[in-house]
C-alpha cells in the first residue's frame, strides 16, 4: 500500500467519522464527511508555494465568522504559522495542510445545514475533478 493510498483511506475514514459526529441525519453525516475530506484535499492541493495553504484556509473560513461558526479556530491556527510559512522558515507540508483543511471543513460542516453542505460538497468535488488547483502551481507567488 502506498503512502497516497494510506492518506486517501485515512482522511476519508476520519472525515466520515467527523461528519457522523457533527450531524444527526445520515445524509447530512455523509455530506459533512465529504466537506471535511474535500476541504482537506483542496488546502493540500494549493500548498505548492509558501503561504498558499494558509491563505486558502483563511479565504475558506472567513465567511463562517459572519455566522459565528467555529471557523475562528482554524483561522487562529493559520495566524500562528502564516508569517513563518511565508518567510520560508517553516512549512505546513502535507500533514499540516490536510489537518488545516480538515479543520476548516469541520467548521464549514458544523455551521451549515443540508443545503449549505450540499453546495460546499458539490463545489469541492467539482474542484477536485476539474483539477482547478493545477494552474496555481504555474502562477507566481
Amino acid at each position: 500500500m502506498t503512502s497516497g493510498a494510506v492518506k486517501l483511506l485515512g482522511i476519508g475514514a476520519a472525515s466520515l467519522v467527523a461528519g457522523a459526529l457533527l450531524k444527526e441525519r445520515p445524509v447530512d453525516k455523509v455530506l459533512a464527511g465529504i466537506v471535511v475530506a474535500g476541504s482537506a484535499h483542496l488546502v493540500n492541493l494549493v500548498d505548492v508555494r509558501p503561504g498558499r495553504a494558509g491563505l486558502a484556509a483563511l479565504a475558506l473560513a472567513a465567511p463562517g465568522l459572519l455566522r459565528g461558526s467555529p471557523a475562528a479556530a482554524p483561522m487562529g491556527a493559520v495566524a500562528a504559522v502564516l508569517a513563518d510559512d511565508l518567510g520560508e522558515s517553516t512549512m505546513l507540508g502535507d500533514t499540516g495542510a490536510h489537518a488545516l483543511g480538515a479543520a476548516v471543513g469541520g467548521a464549514i460542516a458544523a455551521g451549515n445545514g443540508r443545503l449549505g453542505l450540499a453546495a460546499h460538497a458539490a463545489a469541492l468535488v467539482a474542484a477536485a475533478v476539474r483539477g482547478s488547483a493545477r494552474p496555481l502551481a504555474r502562477s507566481p507567488v
